[in-house]
């Protein structure tokens, strides 16, 4: 049985190793050496796809049969900066005022830990459980994601392991833990536009064509919600990153503006409809005005939305039990794993409270840590049971 002071212990020893993407390997020994302790079955898998970095990532499960549950998360971490700029170490897992402080306590070291706890706890006080529970952590959430939980989700099917369920242990919450259960995420798709005119001199404007006039109109209608929204999901937003001329002289019109925007997306809409719609505004804006123009798409993550309320329901009761919250069903924020999952089995998302990730001096109440794993018990007893 692992108390708190151990699940302290643990938690902080996981902080102090440094797994910047994809530099996980550490992270991964530290895991294996836990569950092998306790009797999981453990496969580390590595994907490399064309040109990019090799990413090892993480299966371990234990029990057999249905029903099984998988907890998925990543063990590695956004660079912490200058380390000058932090109040304490950023790999160093030092408490204060009750708060773990160090890069990745958030997002999302703290939920594995939680869910790893919970799922030790649980199997060693129901030794006779039917069913299984897996862990699917990968080292690539931070970076391309592309040798992470989208291979090794689809590595795990082919090799027989049928996940029934599957919990995302993002940082989910807003304000305290268990006030938001992510059920879905809008999608997202970035471009890239160069809009091509004619170079020439500021005096003699005639002998050029200066693509920003014609682009600032484009990005005009390009910007802002296109969509009311649905049920599930808030609208549908186009958001301009970047404009860029190269242009450092005063007296020469550019012959090129290069523009960077993206979609956050919902369930109205697919990457077929959006370049569609994308490409009807440019060439309503280009063609009269004979302006080329070229679209590149730069990356792409699917919309998702849970199929499974049973599972949604379950954590609910759990969370109203342990803090007299309703957690909302939402929807809401940037893109997650769950989206590759999502197209193999119902799948939540469900962890900390999102303040401080990526940030400076990033740290978690030791409370809420303790309080997460607590729910995460008392939810594997009742999904087991049920």
């Amino acid at each position: 049985m692992i108390d708190k002071n151990k699940a302290q212990n643990i938690f902080q020893e996981f902080l102090r190793i440094e797994s910047i993407t994809p530099n996980a390997k550490k992270a991964f020994d530290f895991l294996e050496d836990l569950f092998k302790k306790n009797n999981f079955e453990i496969h580390r898998v590595k994907f490399k796809l064309d040109d990019s970095y090799e990413v090892e990532n993480m299966f371990a499960i234990k029990g057999k049969g249905s029903p099984h549950l998988c907890f998925a998360g990543h063990v590695d971490v956004v660079t912490p900066g200058d380390h000058n700029n932090w109040r304490h170490p950023p790999f160093s897992g030092k408490i204060e005022d009750n708060r773990v402080y160090s890069r990745g306590a958030e997002d999302m070291k703290g939920s594995i830990i939680s869910s790893l706890v919970a799922g030790i706890n649980y199997f060693e006080e129901n030794m006779t459980s039917n069913g299984s529970l897996s862990y699917l952590i990968t080292g690539d959430e931070e970076g391309l994601a592309i040798n992470g939980t989208e291979p090794l989700i689809d590595w795990v099917f082919k090799q027989g392991f049928q996940i029934d369920h599957c919990i995302v242990t993002e940082p989910s919450n807003k304000e305290m833990i268990g006030d938001t259960i992510k059920i879905g995420r809008r999608g997202s798709l970035s471009f890239e536009l160069d809009i091509i005119g004619k170079q020439g001199h500021v005096a003699y404007p005639e002998k050029a064509k200066n693509p920003i006039p014609f682009a600032l109109k484009a990005i005009q209608d390009l910007s802002g919600k296109i969509d009311e929204g649905t049920k599930d999901f808030i609208s549908t937003n186009i958001e301009v990153t970047s404009i860029d001329v190269n242009n450092n002289a005063h007296n020469v019109i550019p012959e090129k503006m290069s523009v960077s925007f993206n979609i956050r997306f919902n369930n109205l809409w697919n990457e077929k409809s959006l370049i569609k719609f994308v490409n009807d505004i440019l060439s309503r804006n280009f063609k009269e005005v004979k302006i080329d123009w070229k679209l590149n798409k730069i990356s792409k993550a699917d919309v998702y939305i849970t199929s499974s309320g049973d599972l949604s329901n379950i954590l609910k009761e759990s969370i109203y039990k342990k803090t007299q919250l309703e957690a909302e069903l939402s929807s809401f924020g940037g893109t997650s794993d769950a989206r590759f999952i999502s197209k193999y089995c119902p799948v939540i998302e469900f962890g900390l409270v999102g303040r401080t990730m990526h940030q400076i001096d990033e740290n978690v109440p030791l409370d809420e840590f303790y309080l997460l794993t607590d729910i995460f018990e008392d939810f594997l007893v009742n999904y087991y049971s049920g």
